[in-house]
């Protein structure tokens, strides 16, 4: 008896949980409508949008026509920014990258020597003489005086001091001159104006300058654009100082 109750409460459990978990009825007012399926829209090529506008929707814009890009026309350089340089600009820098001169020299001893070198160098230079000016030294003066009284007071309390190789230049411009020396080394020149400073003068170091005759070396260089290094003349008692180069100057 007690098992027939048991399979009764189980058959009643088993009926609850079906009807109130698997057979459930939905109302058709609860249900959610399925929604249309809406189909992608179609692909237009370019040519049928433009012939019918119609099929692509009041939304969309017609597509503009295909046309083939032609590139501008551009004017070429030369009228613009190719301007060519006049014609002696031109024969100068073709002169210099050809033939440099070597120079000045203040005698025919220097230009010789010069020469021998460049021929050891492998050059084949010649010699010429100009009328010109050649740097001499750094010069060490003294020129704010009034009166040539002034300048030979001061002259007077230098020579005091021991500084002996002064004198005052006659016929100089500007009058009433000091001259302190020429020296070839700036060093040395900077130094001379640092004691005449310190006795409470003034005095002005600048380049000194000669004018006559000067020797030049024409030499044809080995490959267009090719320098020559000075410092090869600098060797030994016997310096060269302040050489140039130069274009060489026209044949006739």
């Amino acid at each position: 008896m007690r098992a027939f109750c048991l399979l009764l409460l189980l058959v009643n459990a088993l009926y609850f949980i079906w009807s109130n978990v698997i057979d459930v009825q939905v109302s058709s007012l609860d249900r959610v409508p399925p929604r249309p399926a809406v189909p992608p829209p179609r692909i237009v090529l370019a040519k049928e949008a433009q012939q019918n506008p119609r099929e692509t929707g009041p939304a969309e814009e017609p597509t503009p026509p295909i046309r083939d890009v032609v590139p501008p026309k551009v004017d070429p350089l030369e009228s613009a920014g190719n301007v060519q340089p006049p014609a002696a600009e031109v024969a100068s820098t073709e002169d210099r990258m050809t033939c440099t001169s070597v120079g000045p020299f203040s005698d025919l001893g220097q230009a010789s020597q010069a020469q021998a070198t460049l021929r050891s160098l492998g050059f084949e230079p010649r010699q010429r003489v100009e009328q010109g000016e050649l740097w001499t030294g750094y010069w060490v003066s003294v020129r704010d005086f009034a009166t040539r009284d002034a300048a030979e007071a001061a002259l007077k309390i230098l020579n005091q001091n021991g500084l002996t190789d002064v004198y005052l230049m006659p016929g100089a411009e500007p009058d009433n001159v000091l001259s302190l020396g020429v020296f070839s080394d700036y060093q040395r020149a900077q130094r001379r104006a640092e004691q005449v400073k310190a006795i409470g003068l003034s005095p002005e170091i600048s380049d000194r300058k000669r004018s006559g005759s000067v020797f030049w070396l024409d030499v044809n260089l080995k490959e267009p654009g090719q320098t020559i290094d000075t410092s090869v003349f600098q060797v030994g008692q016997s310096r060269i100082l302040r050489l140039e180069l130069r274009a060489c100057p026209k044949s006739g």
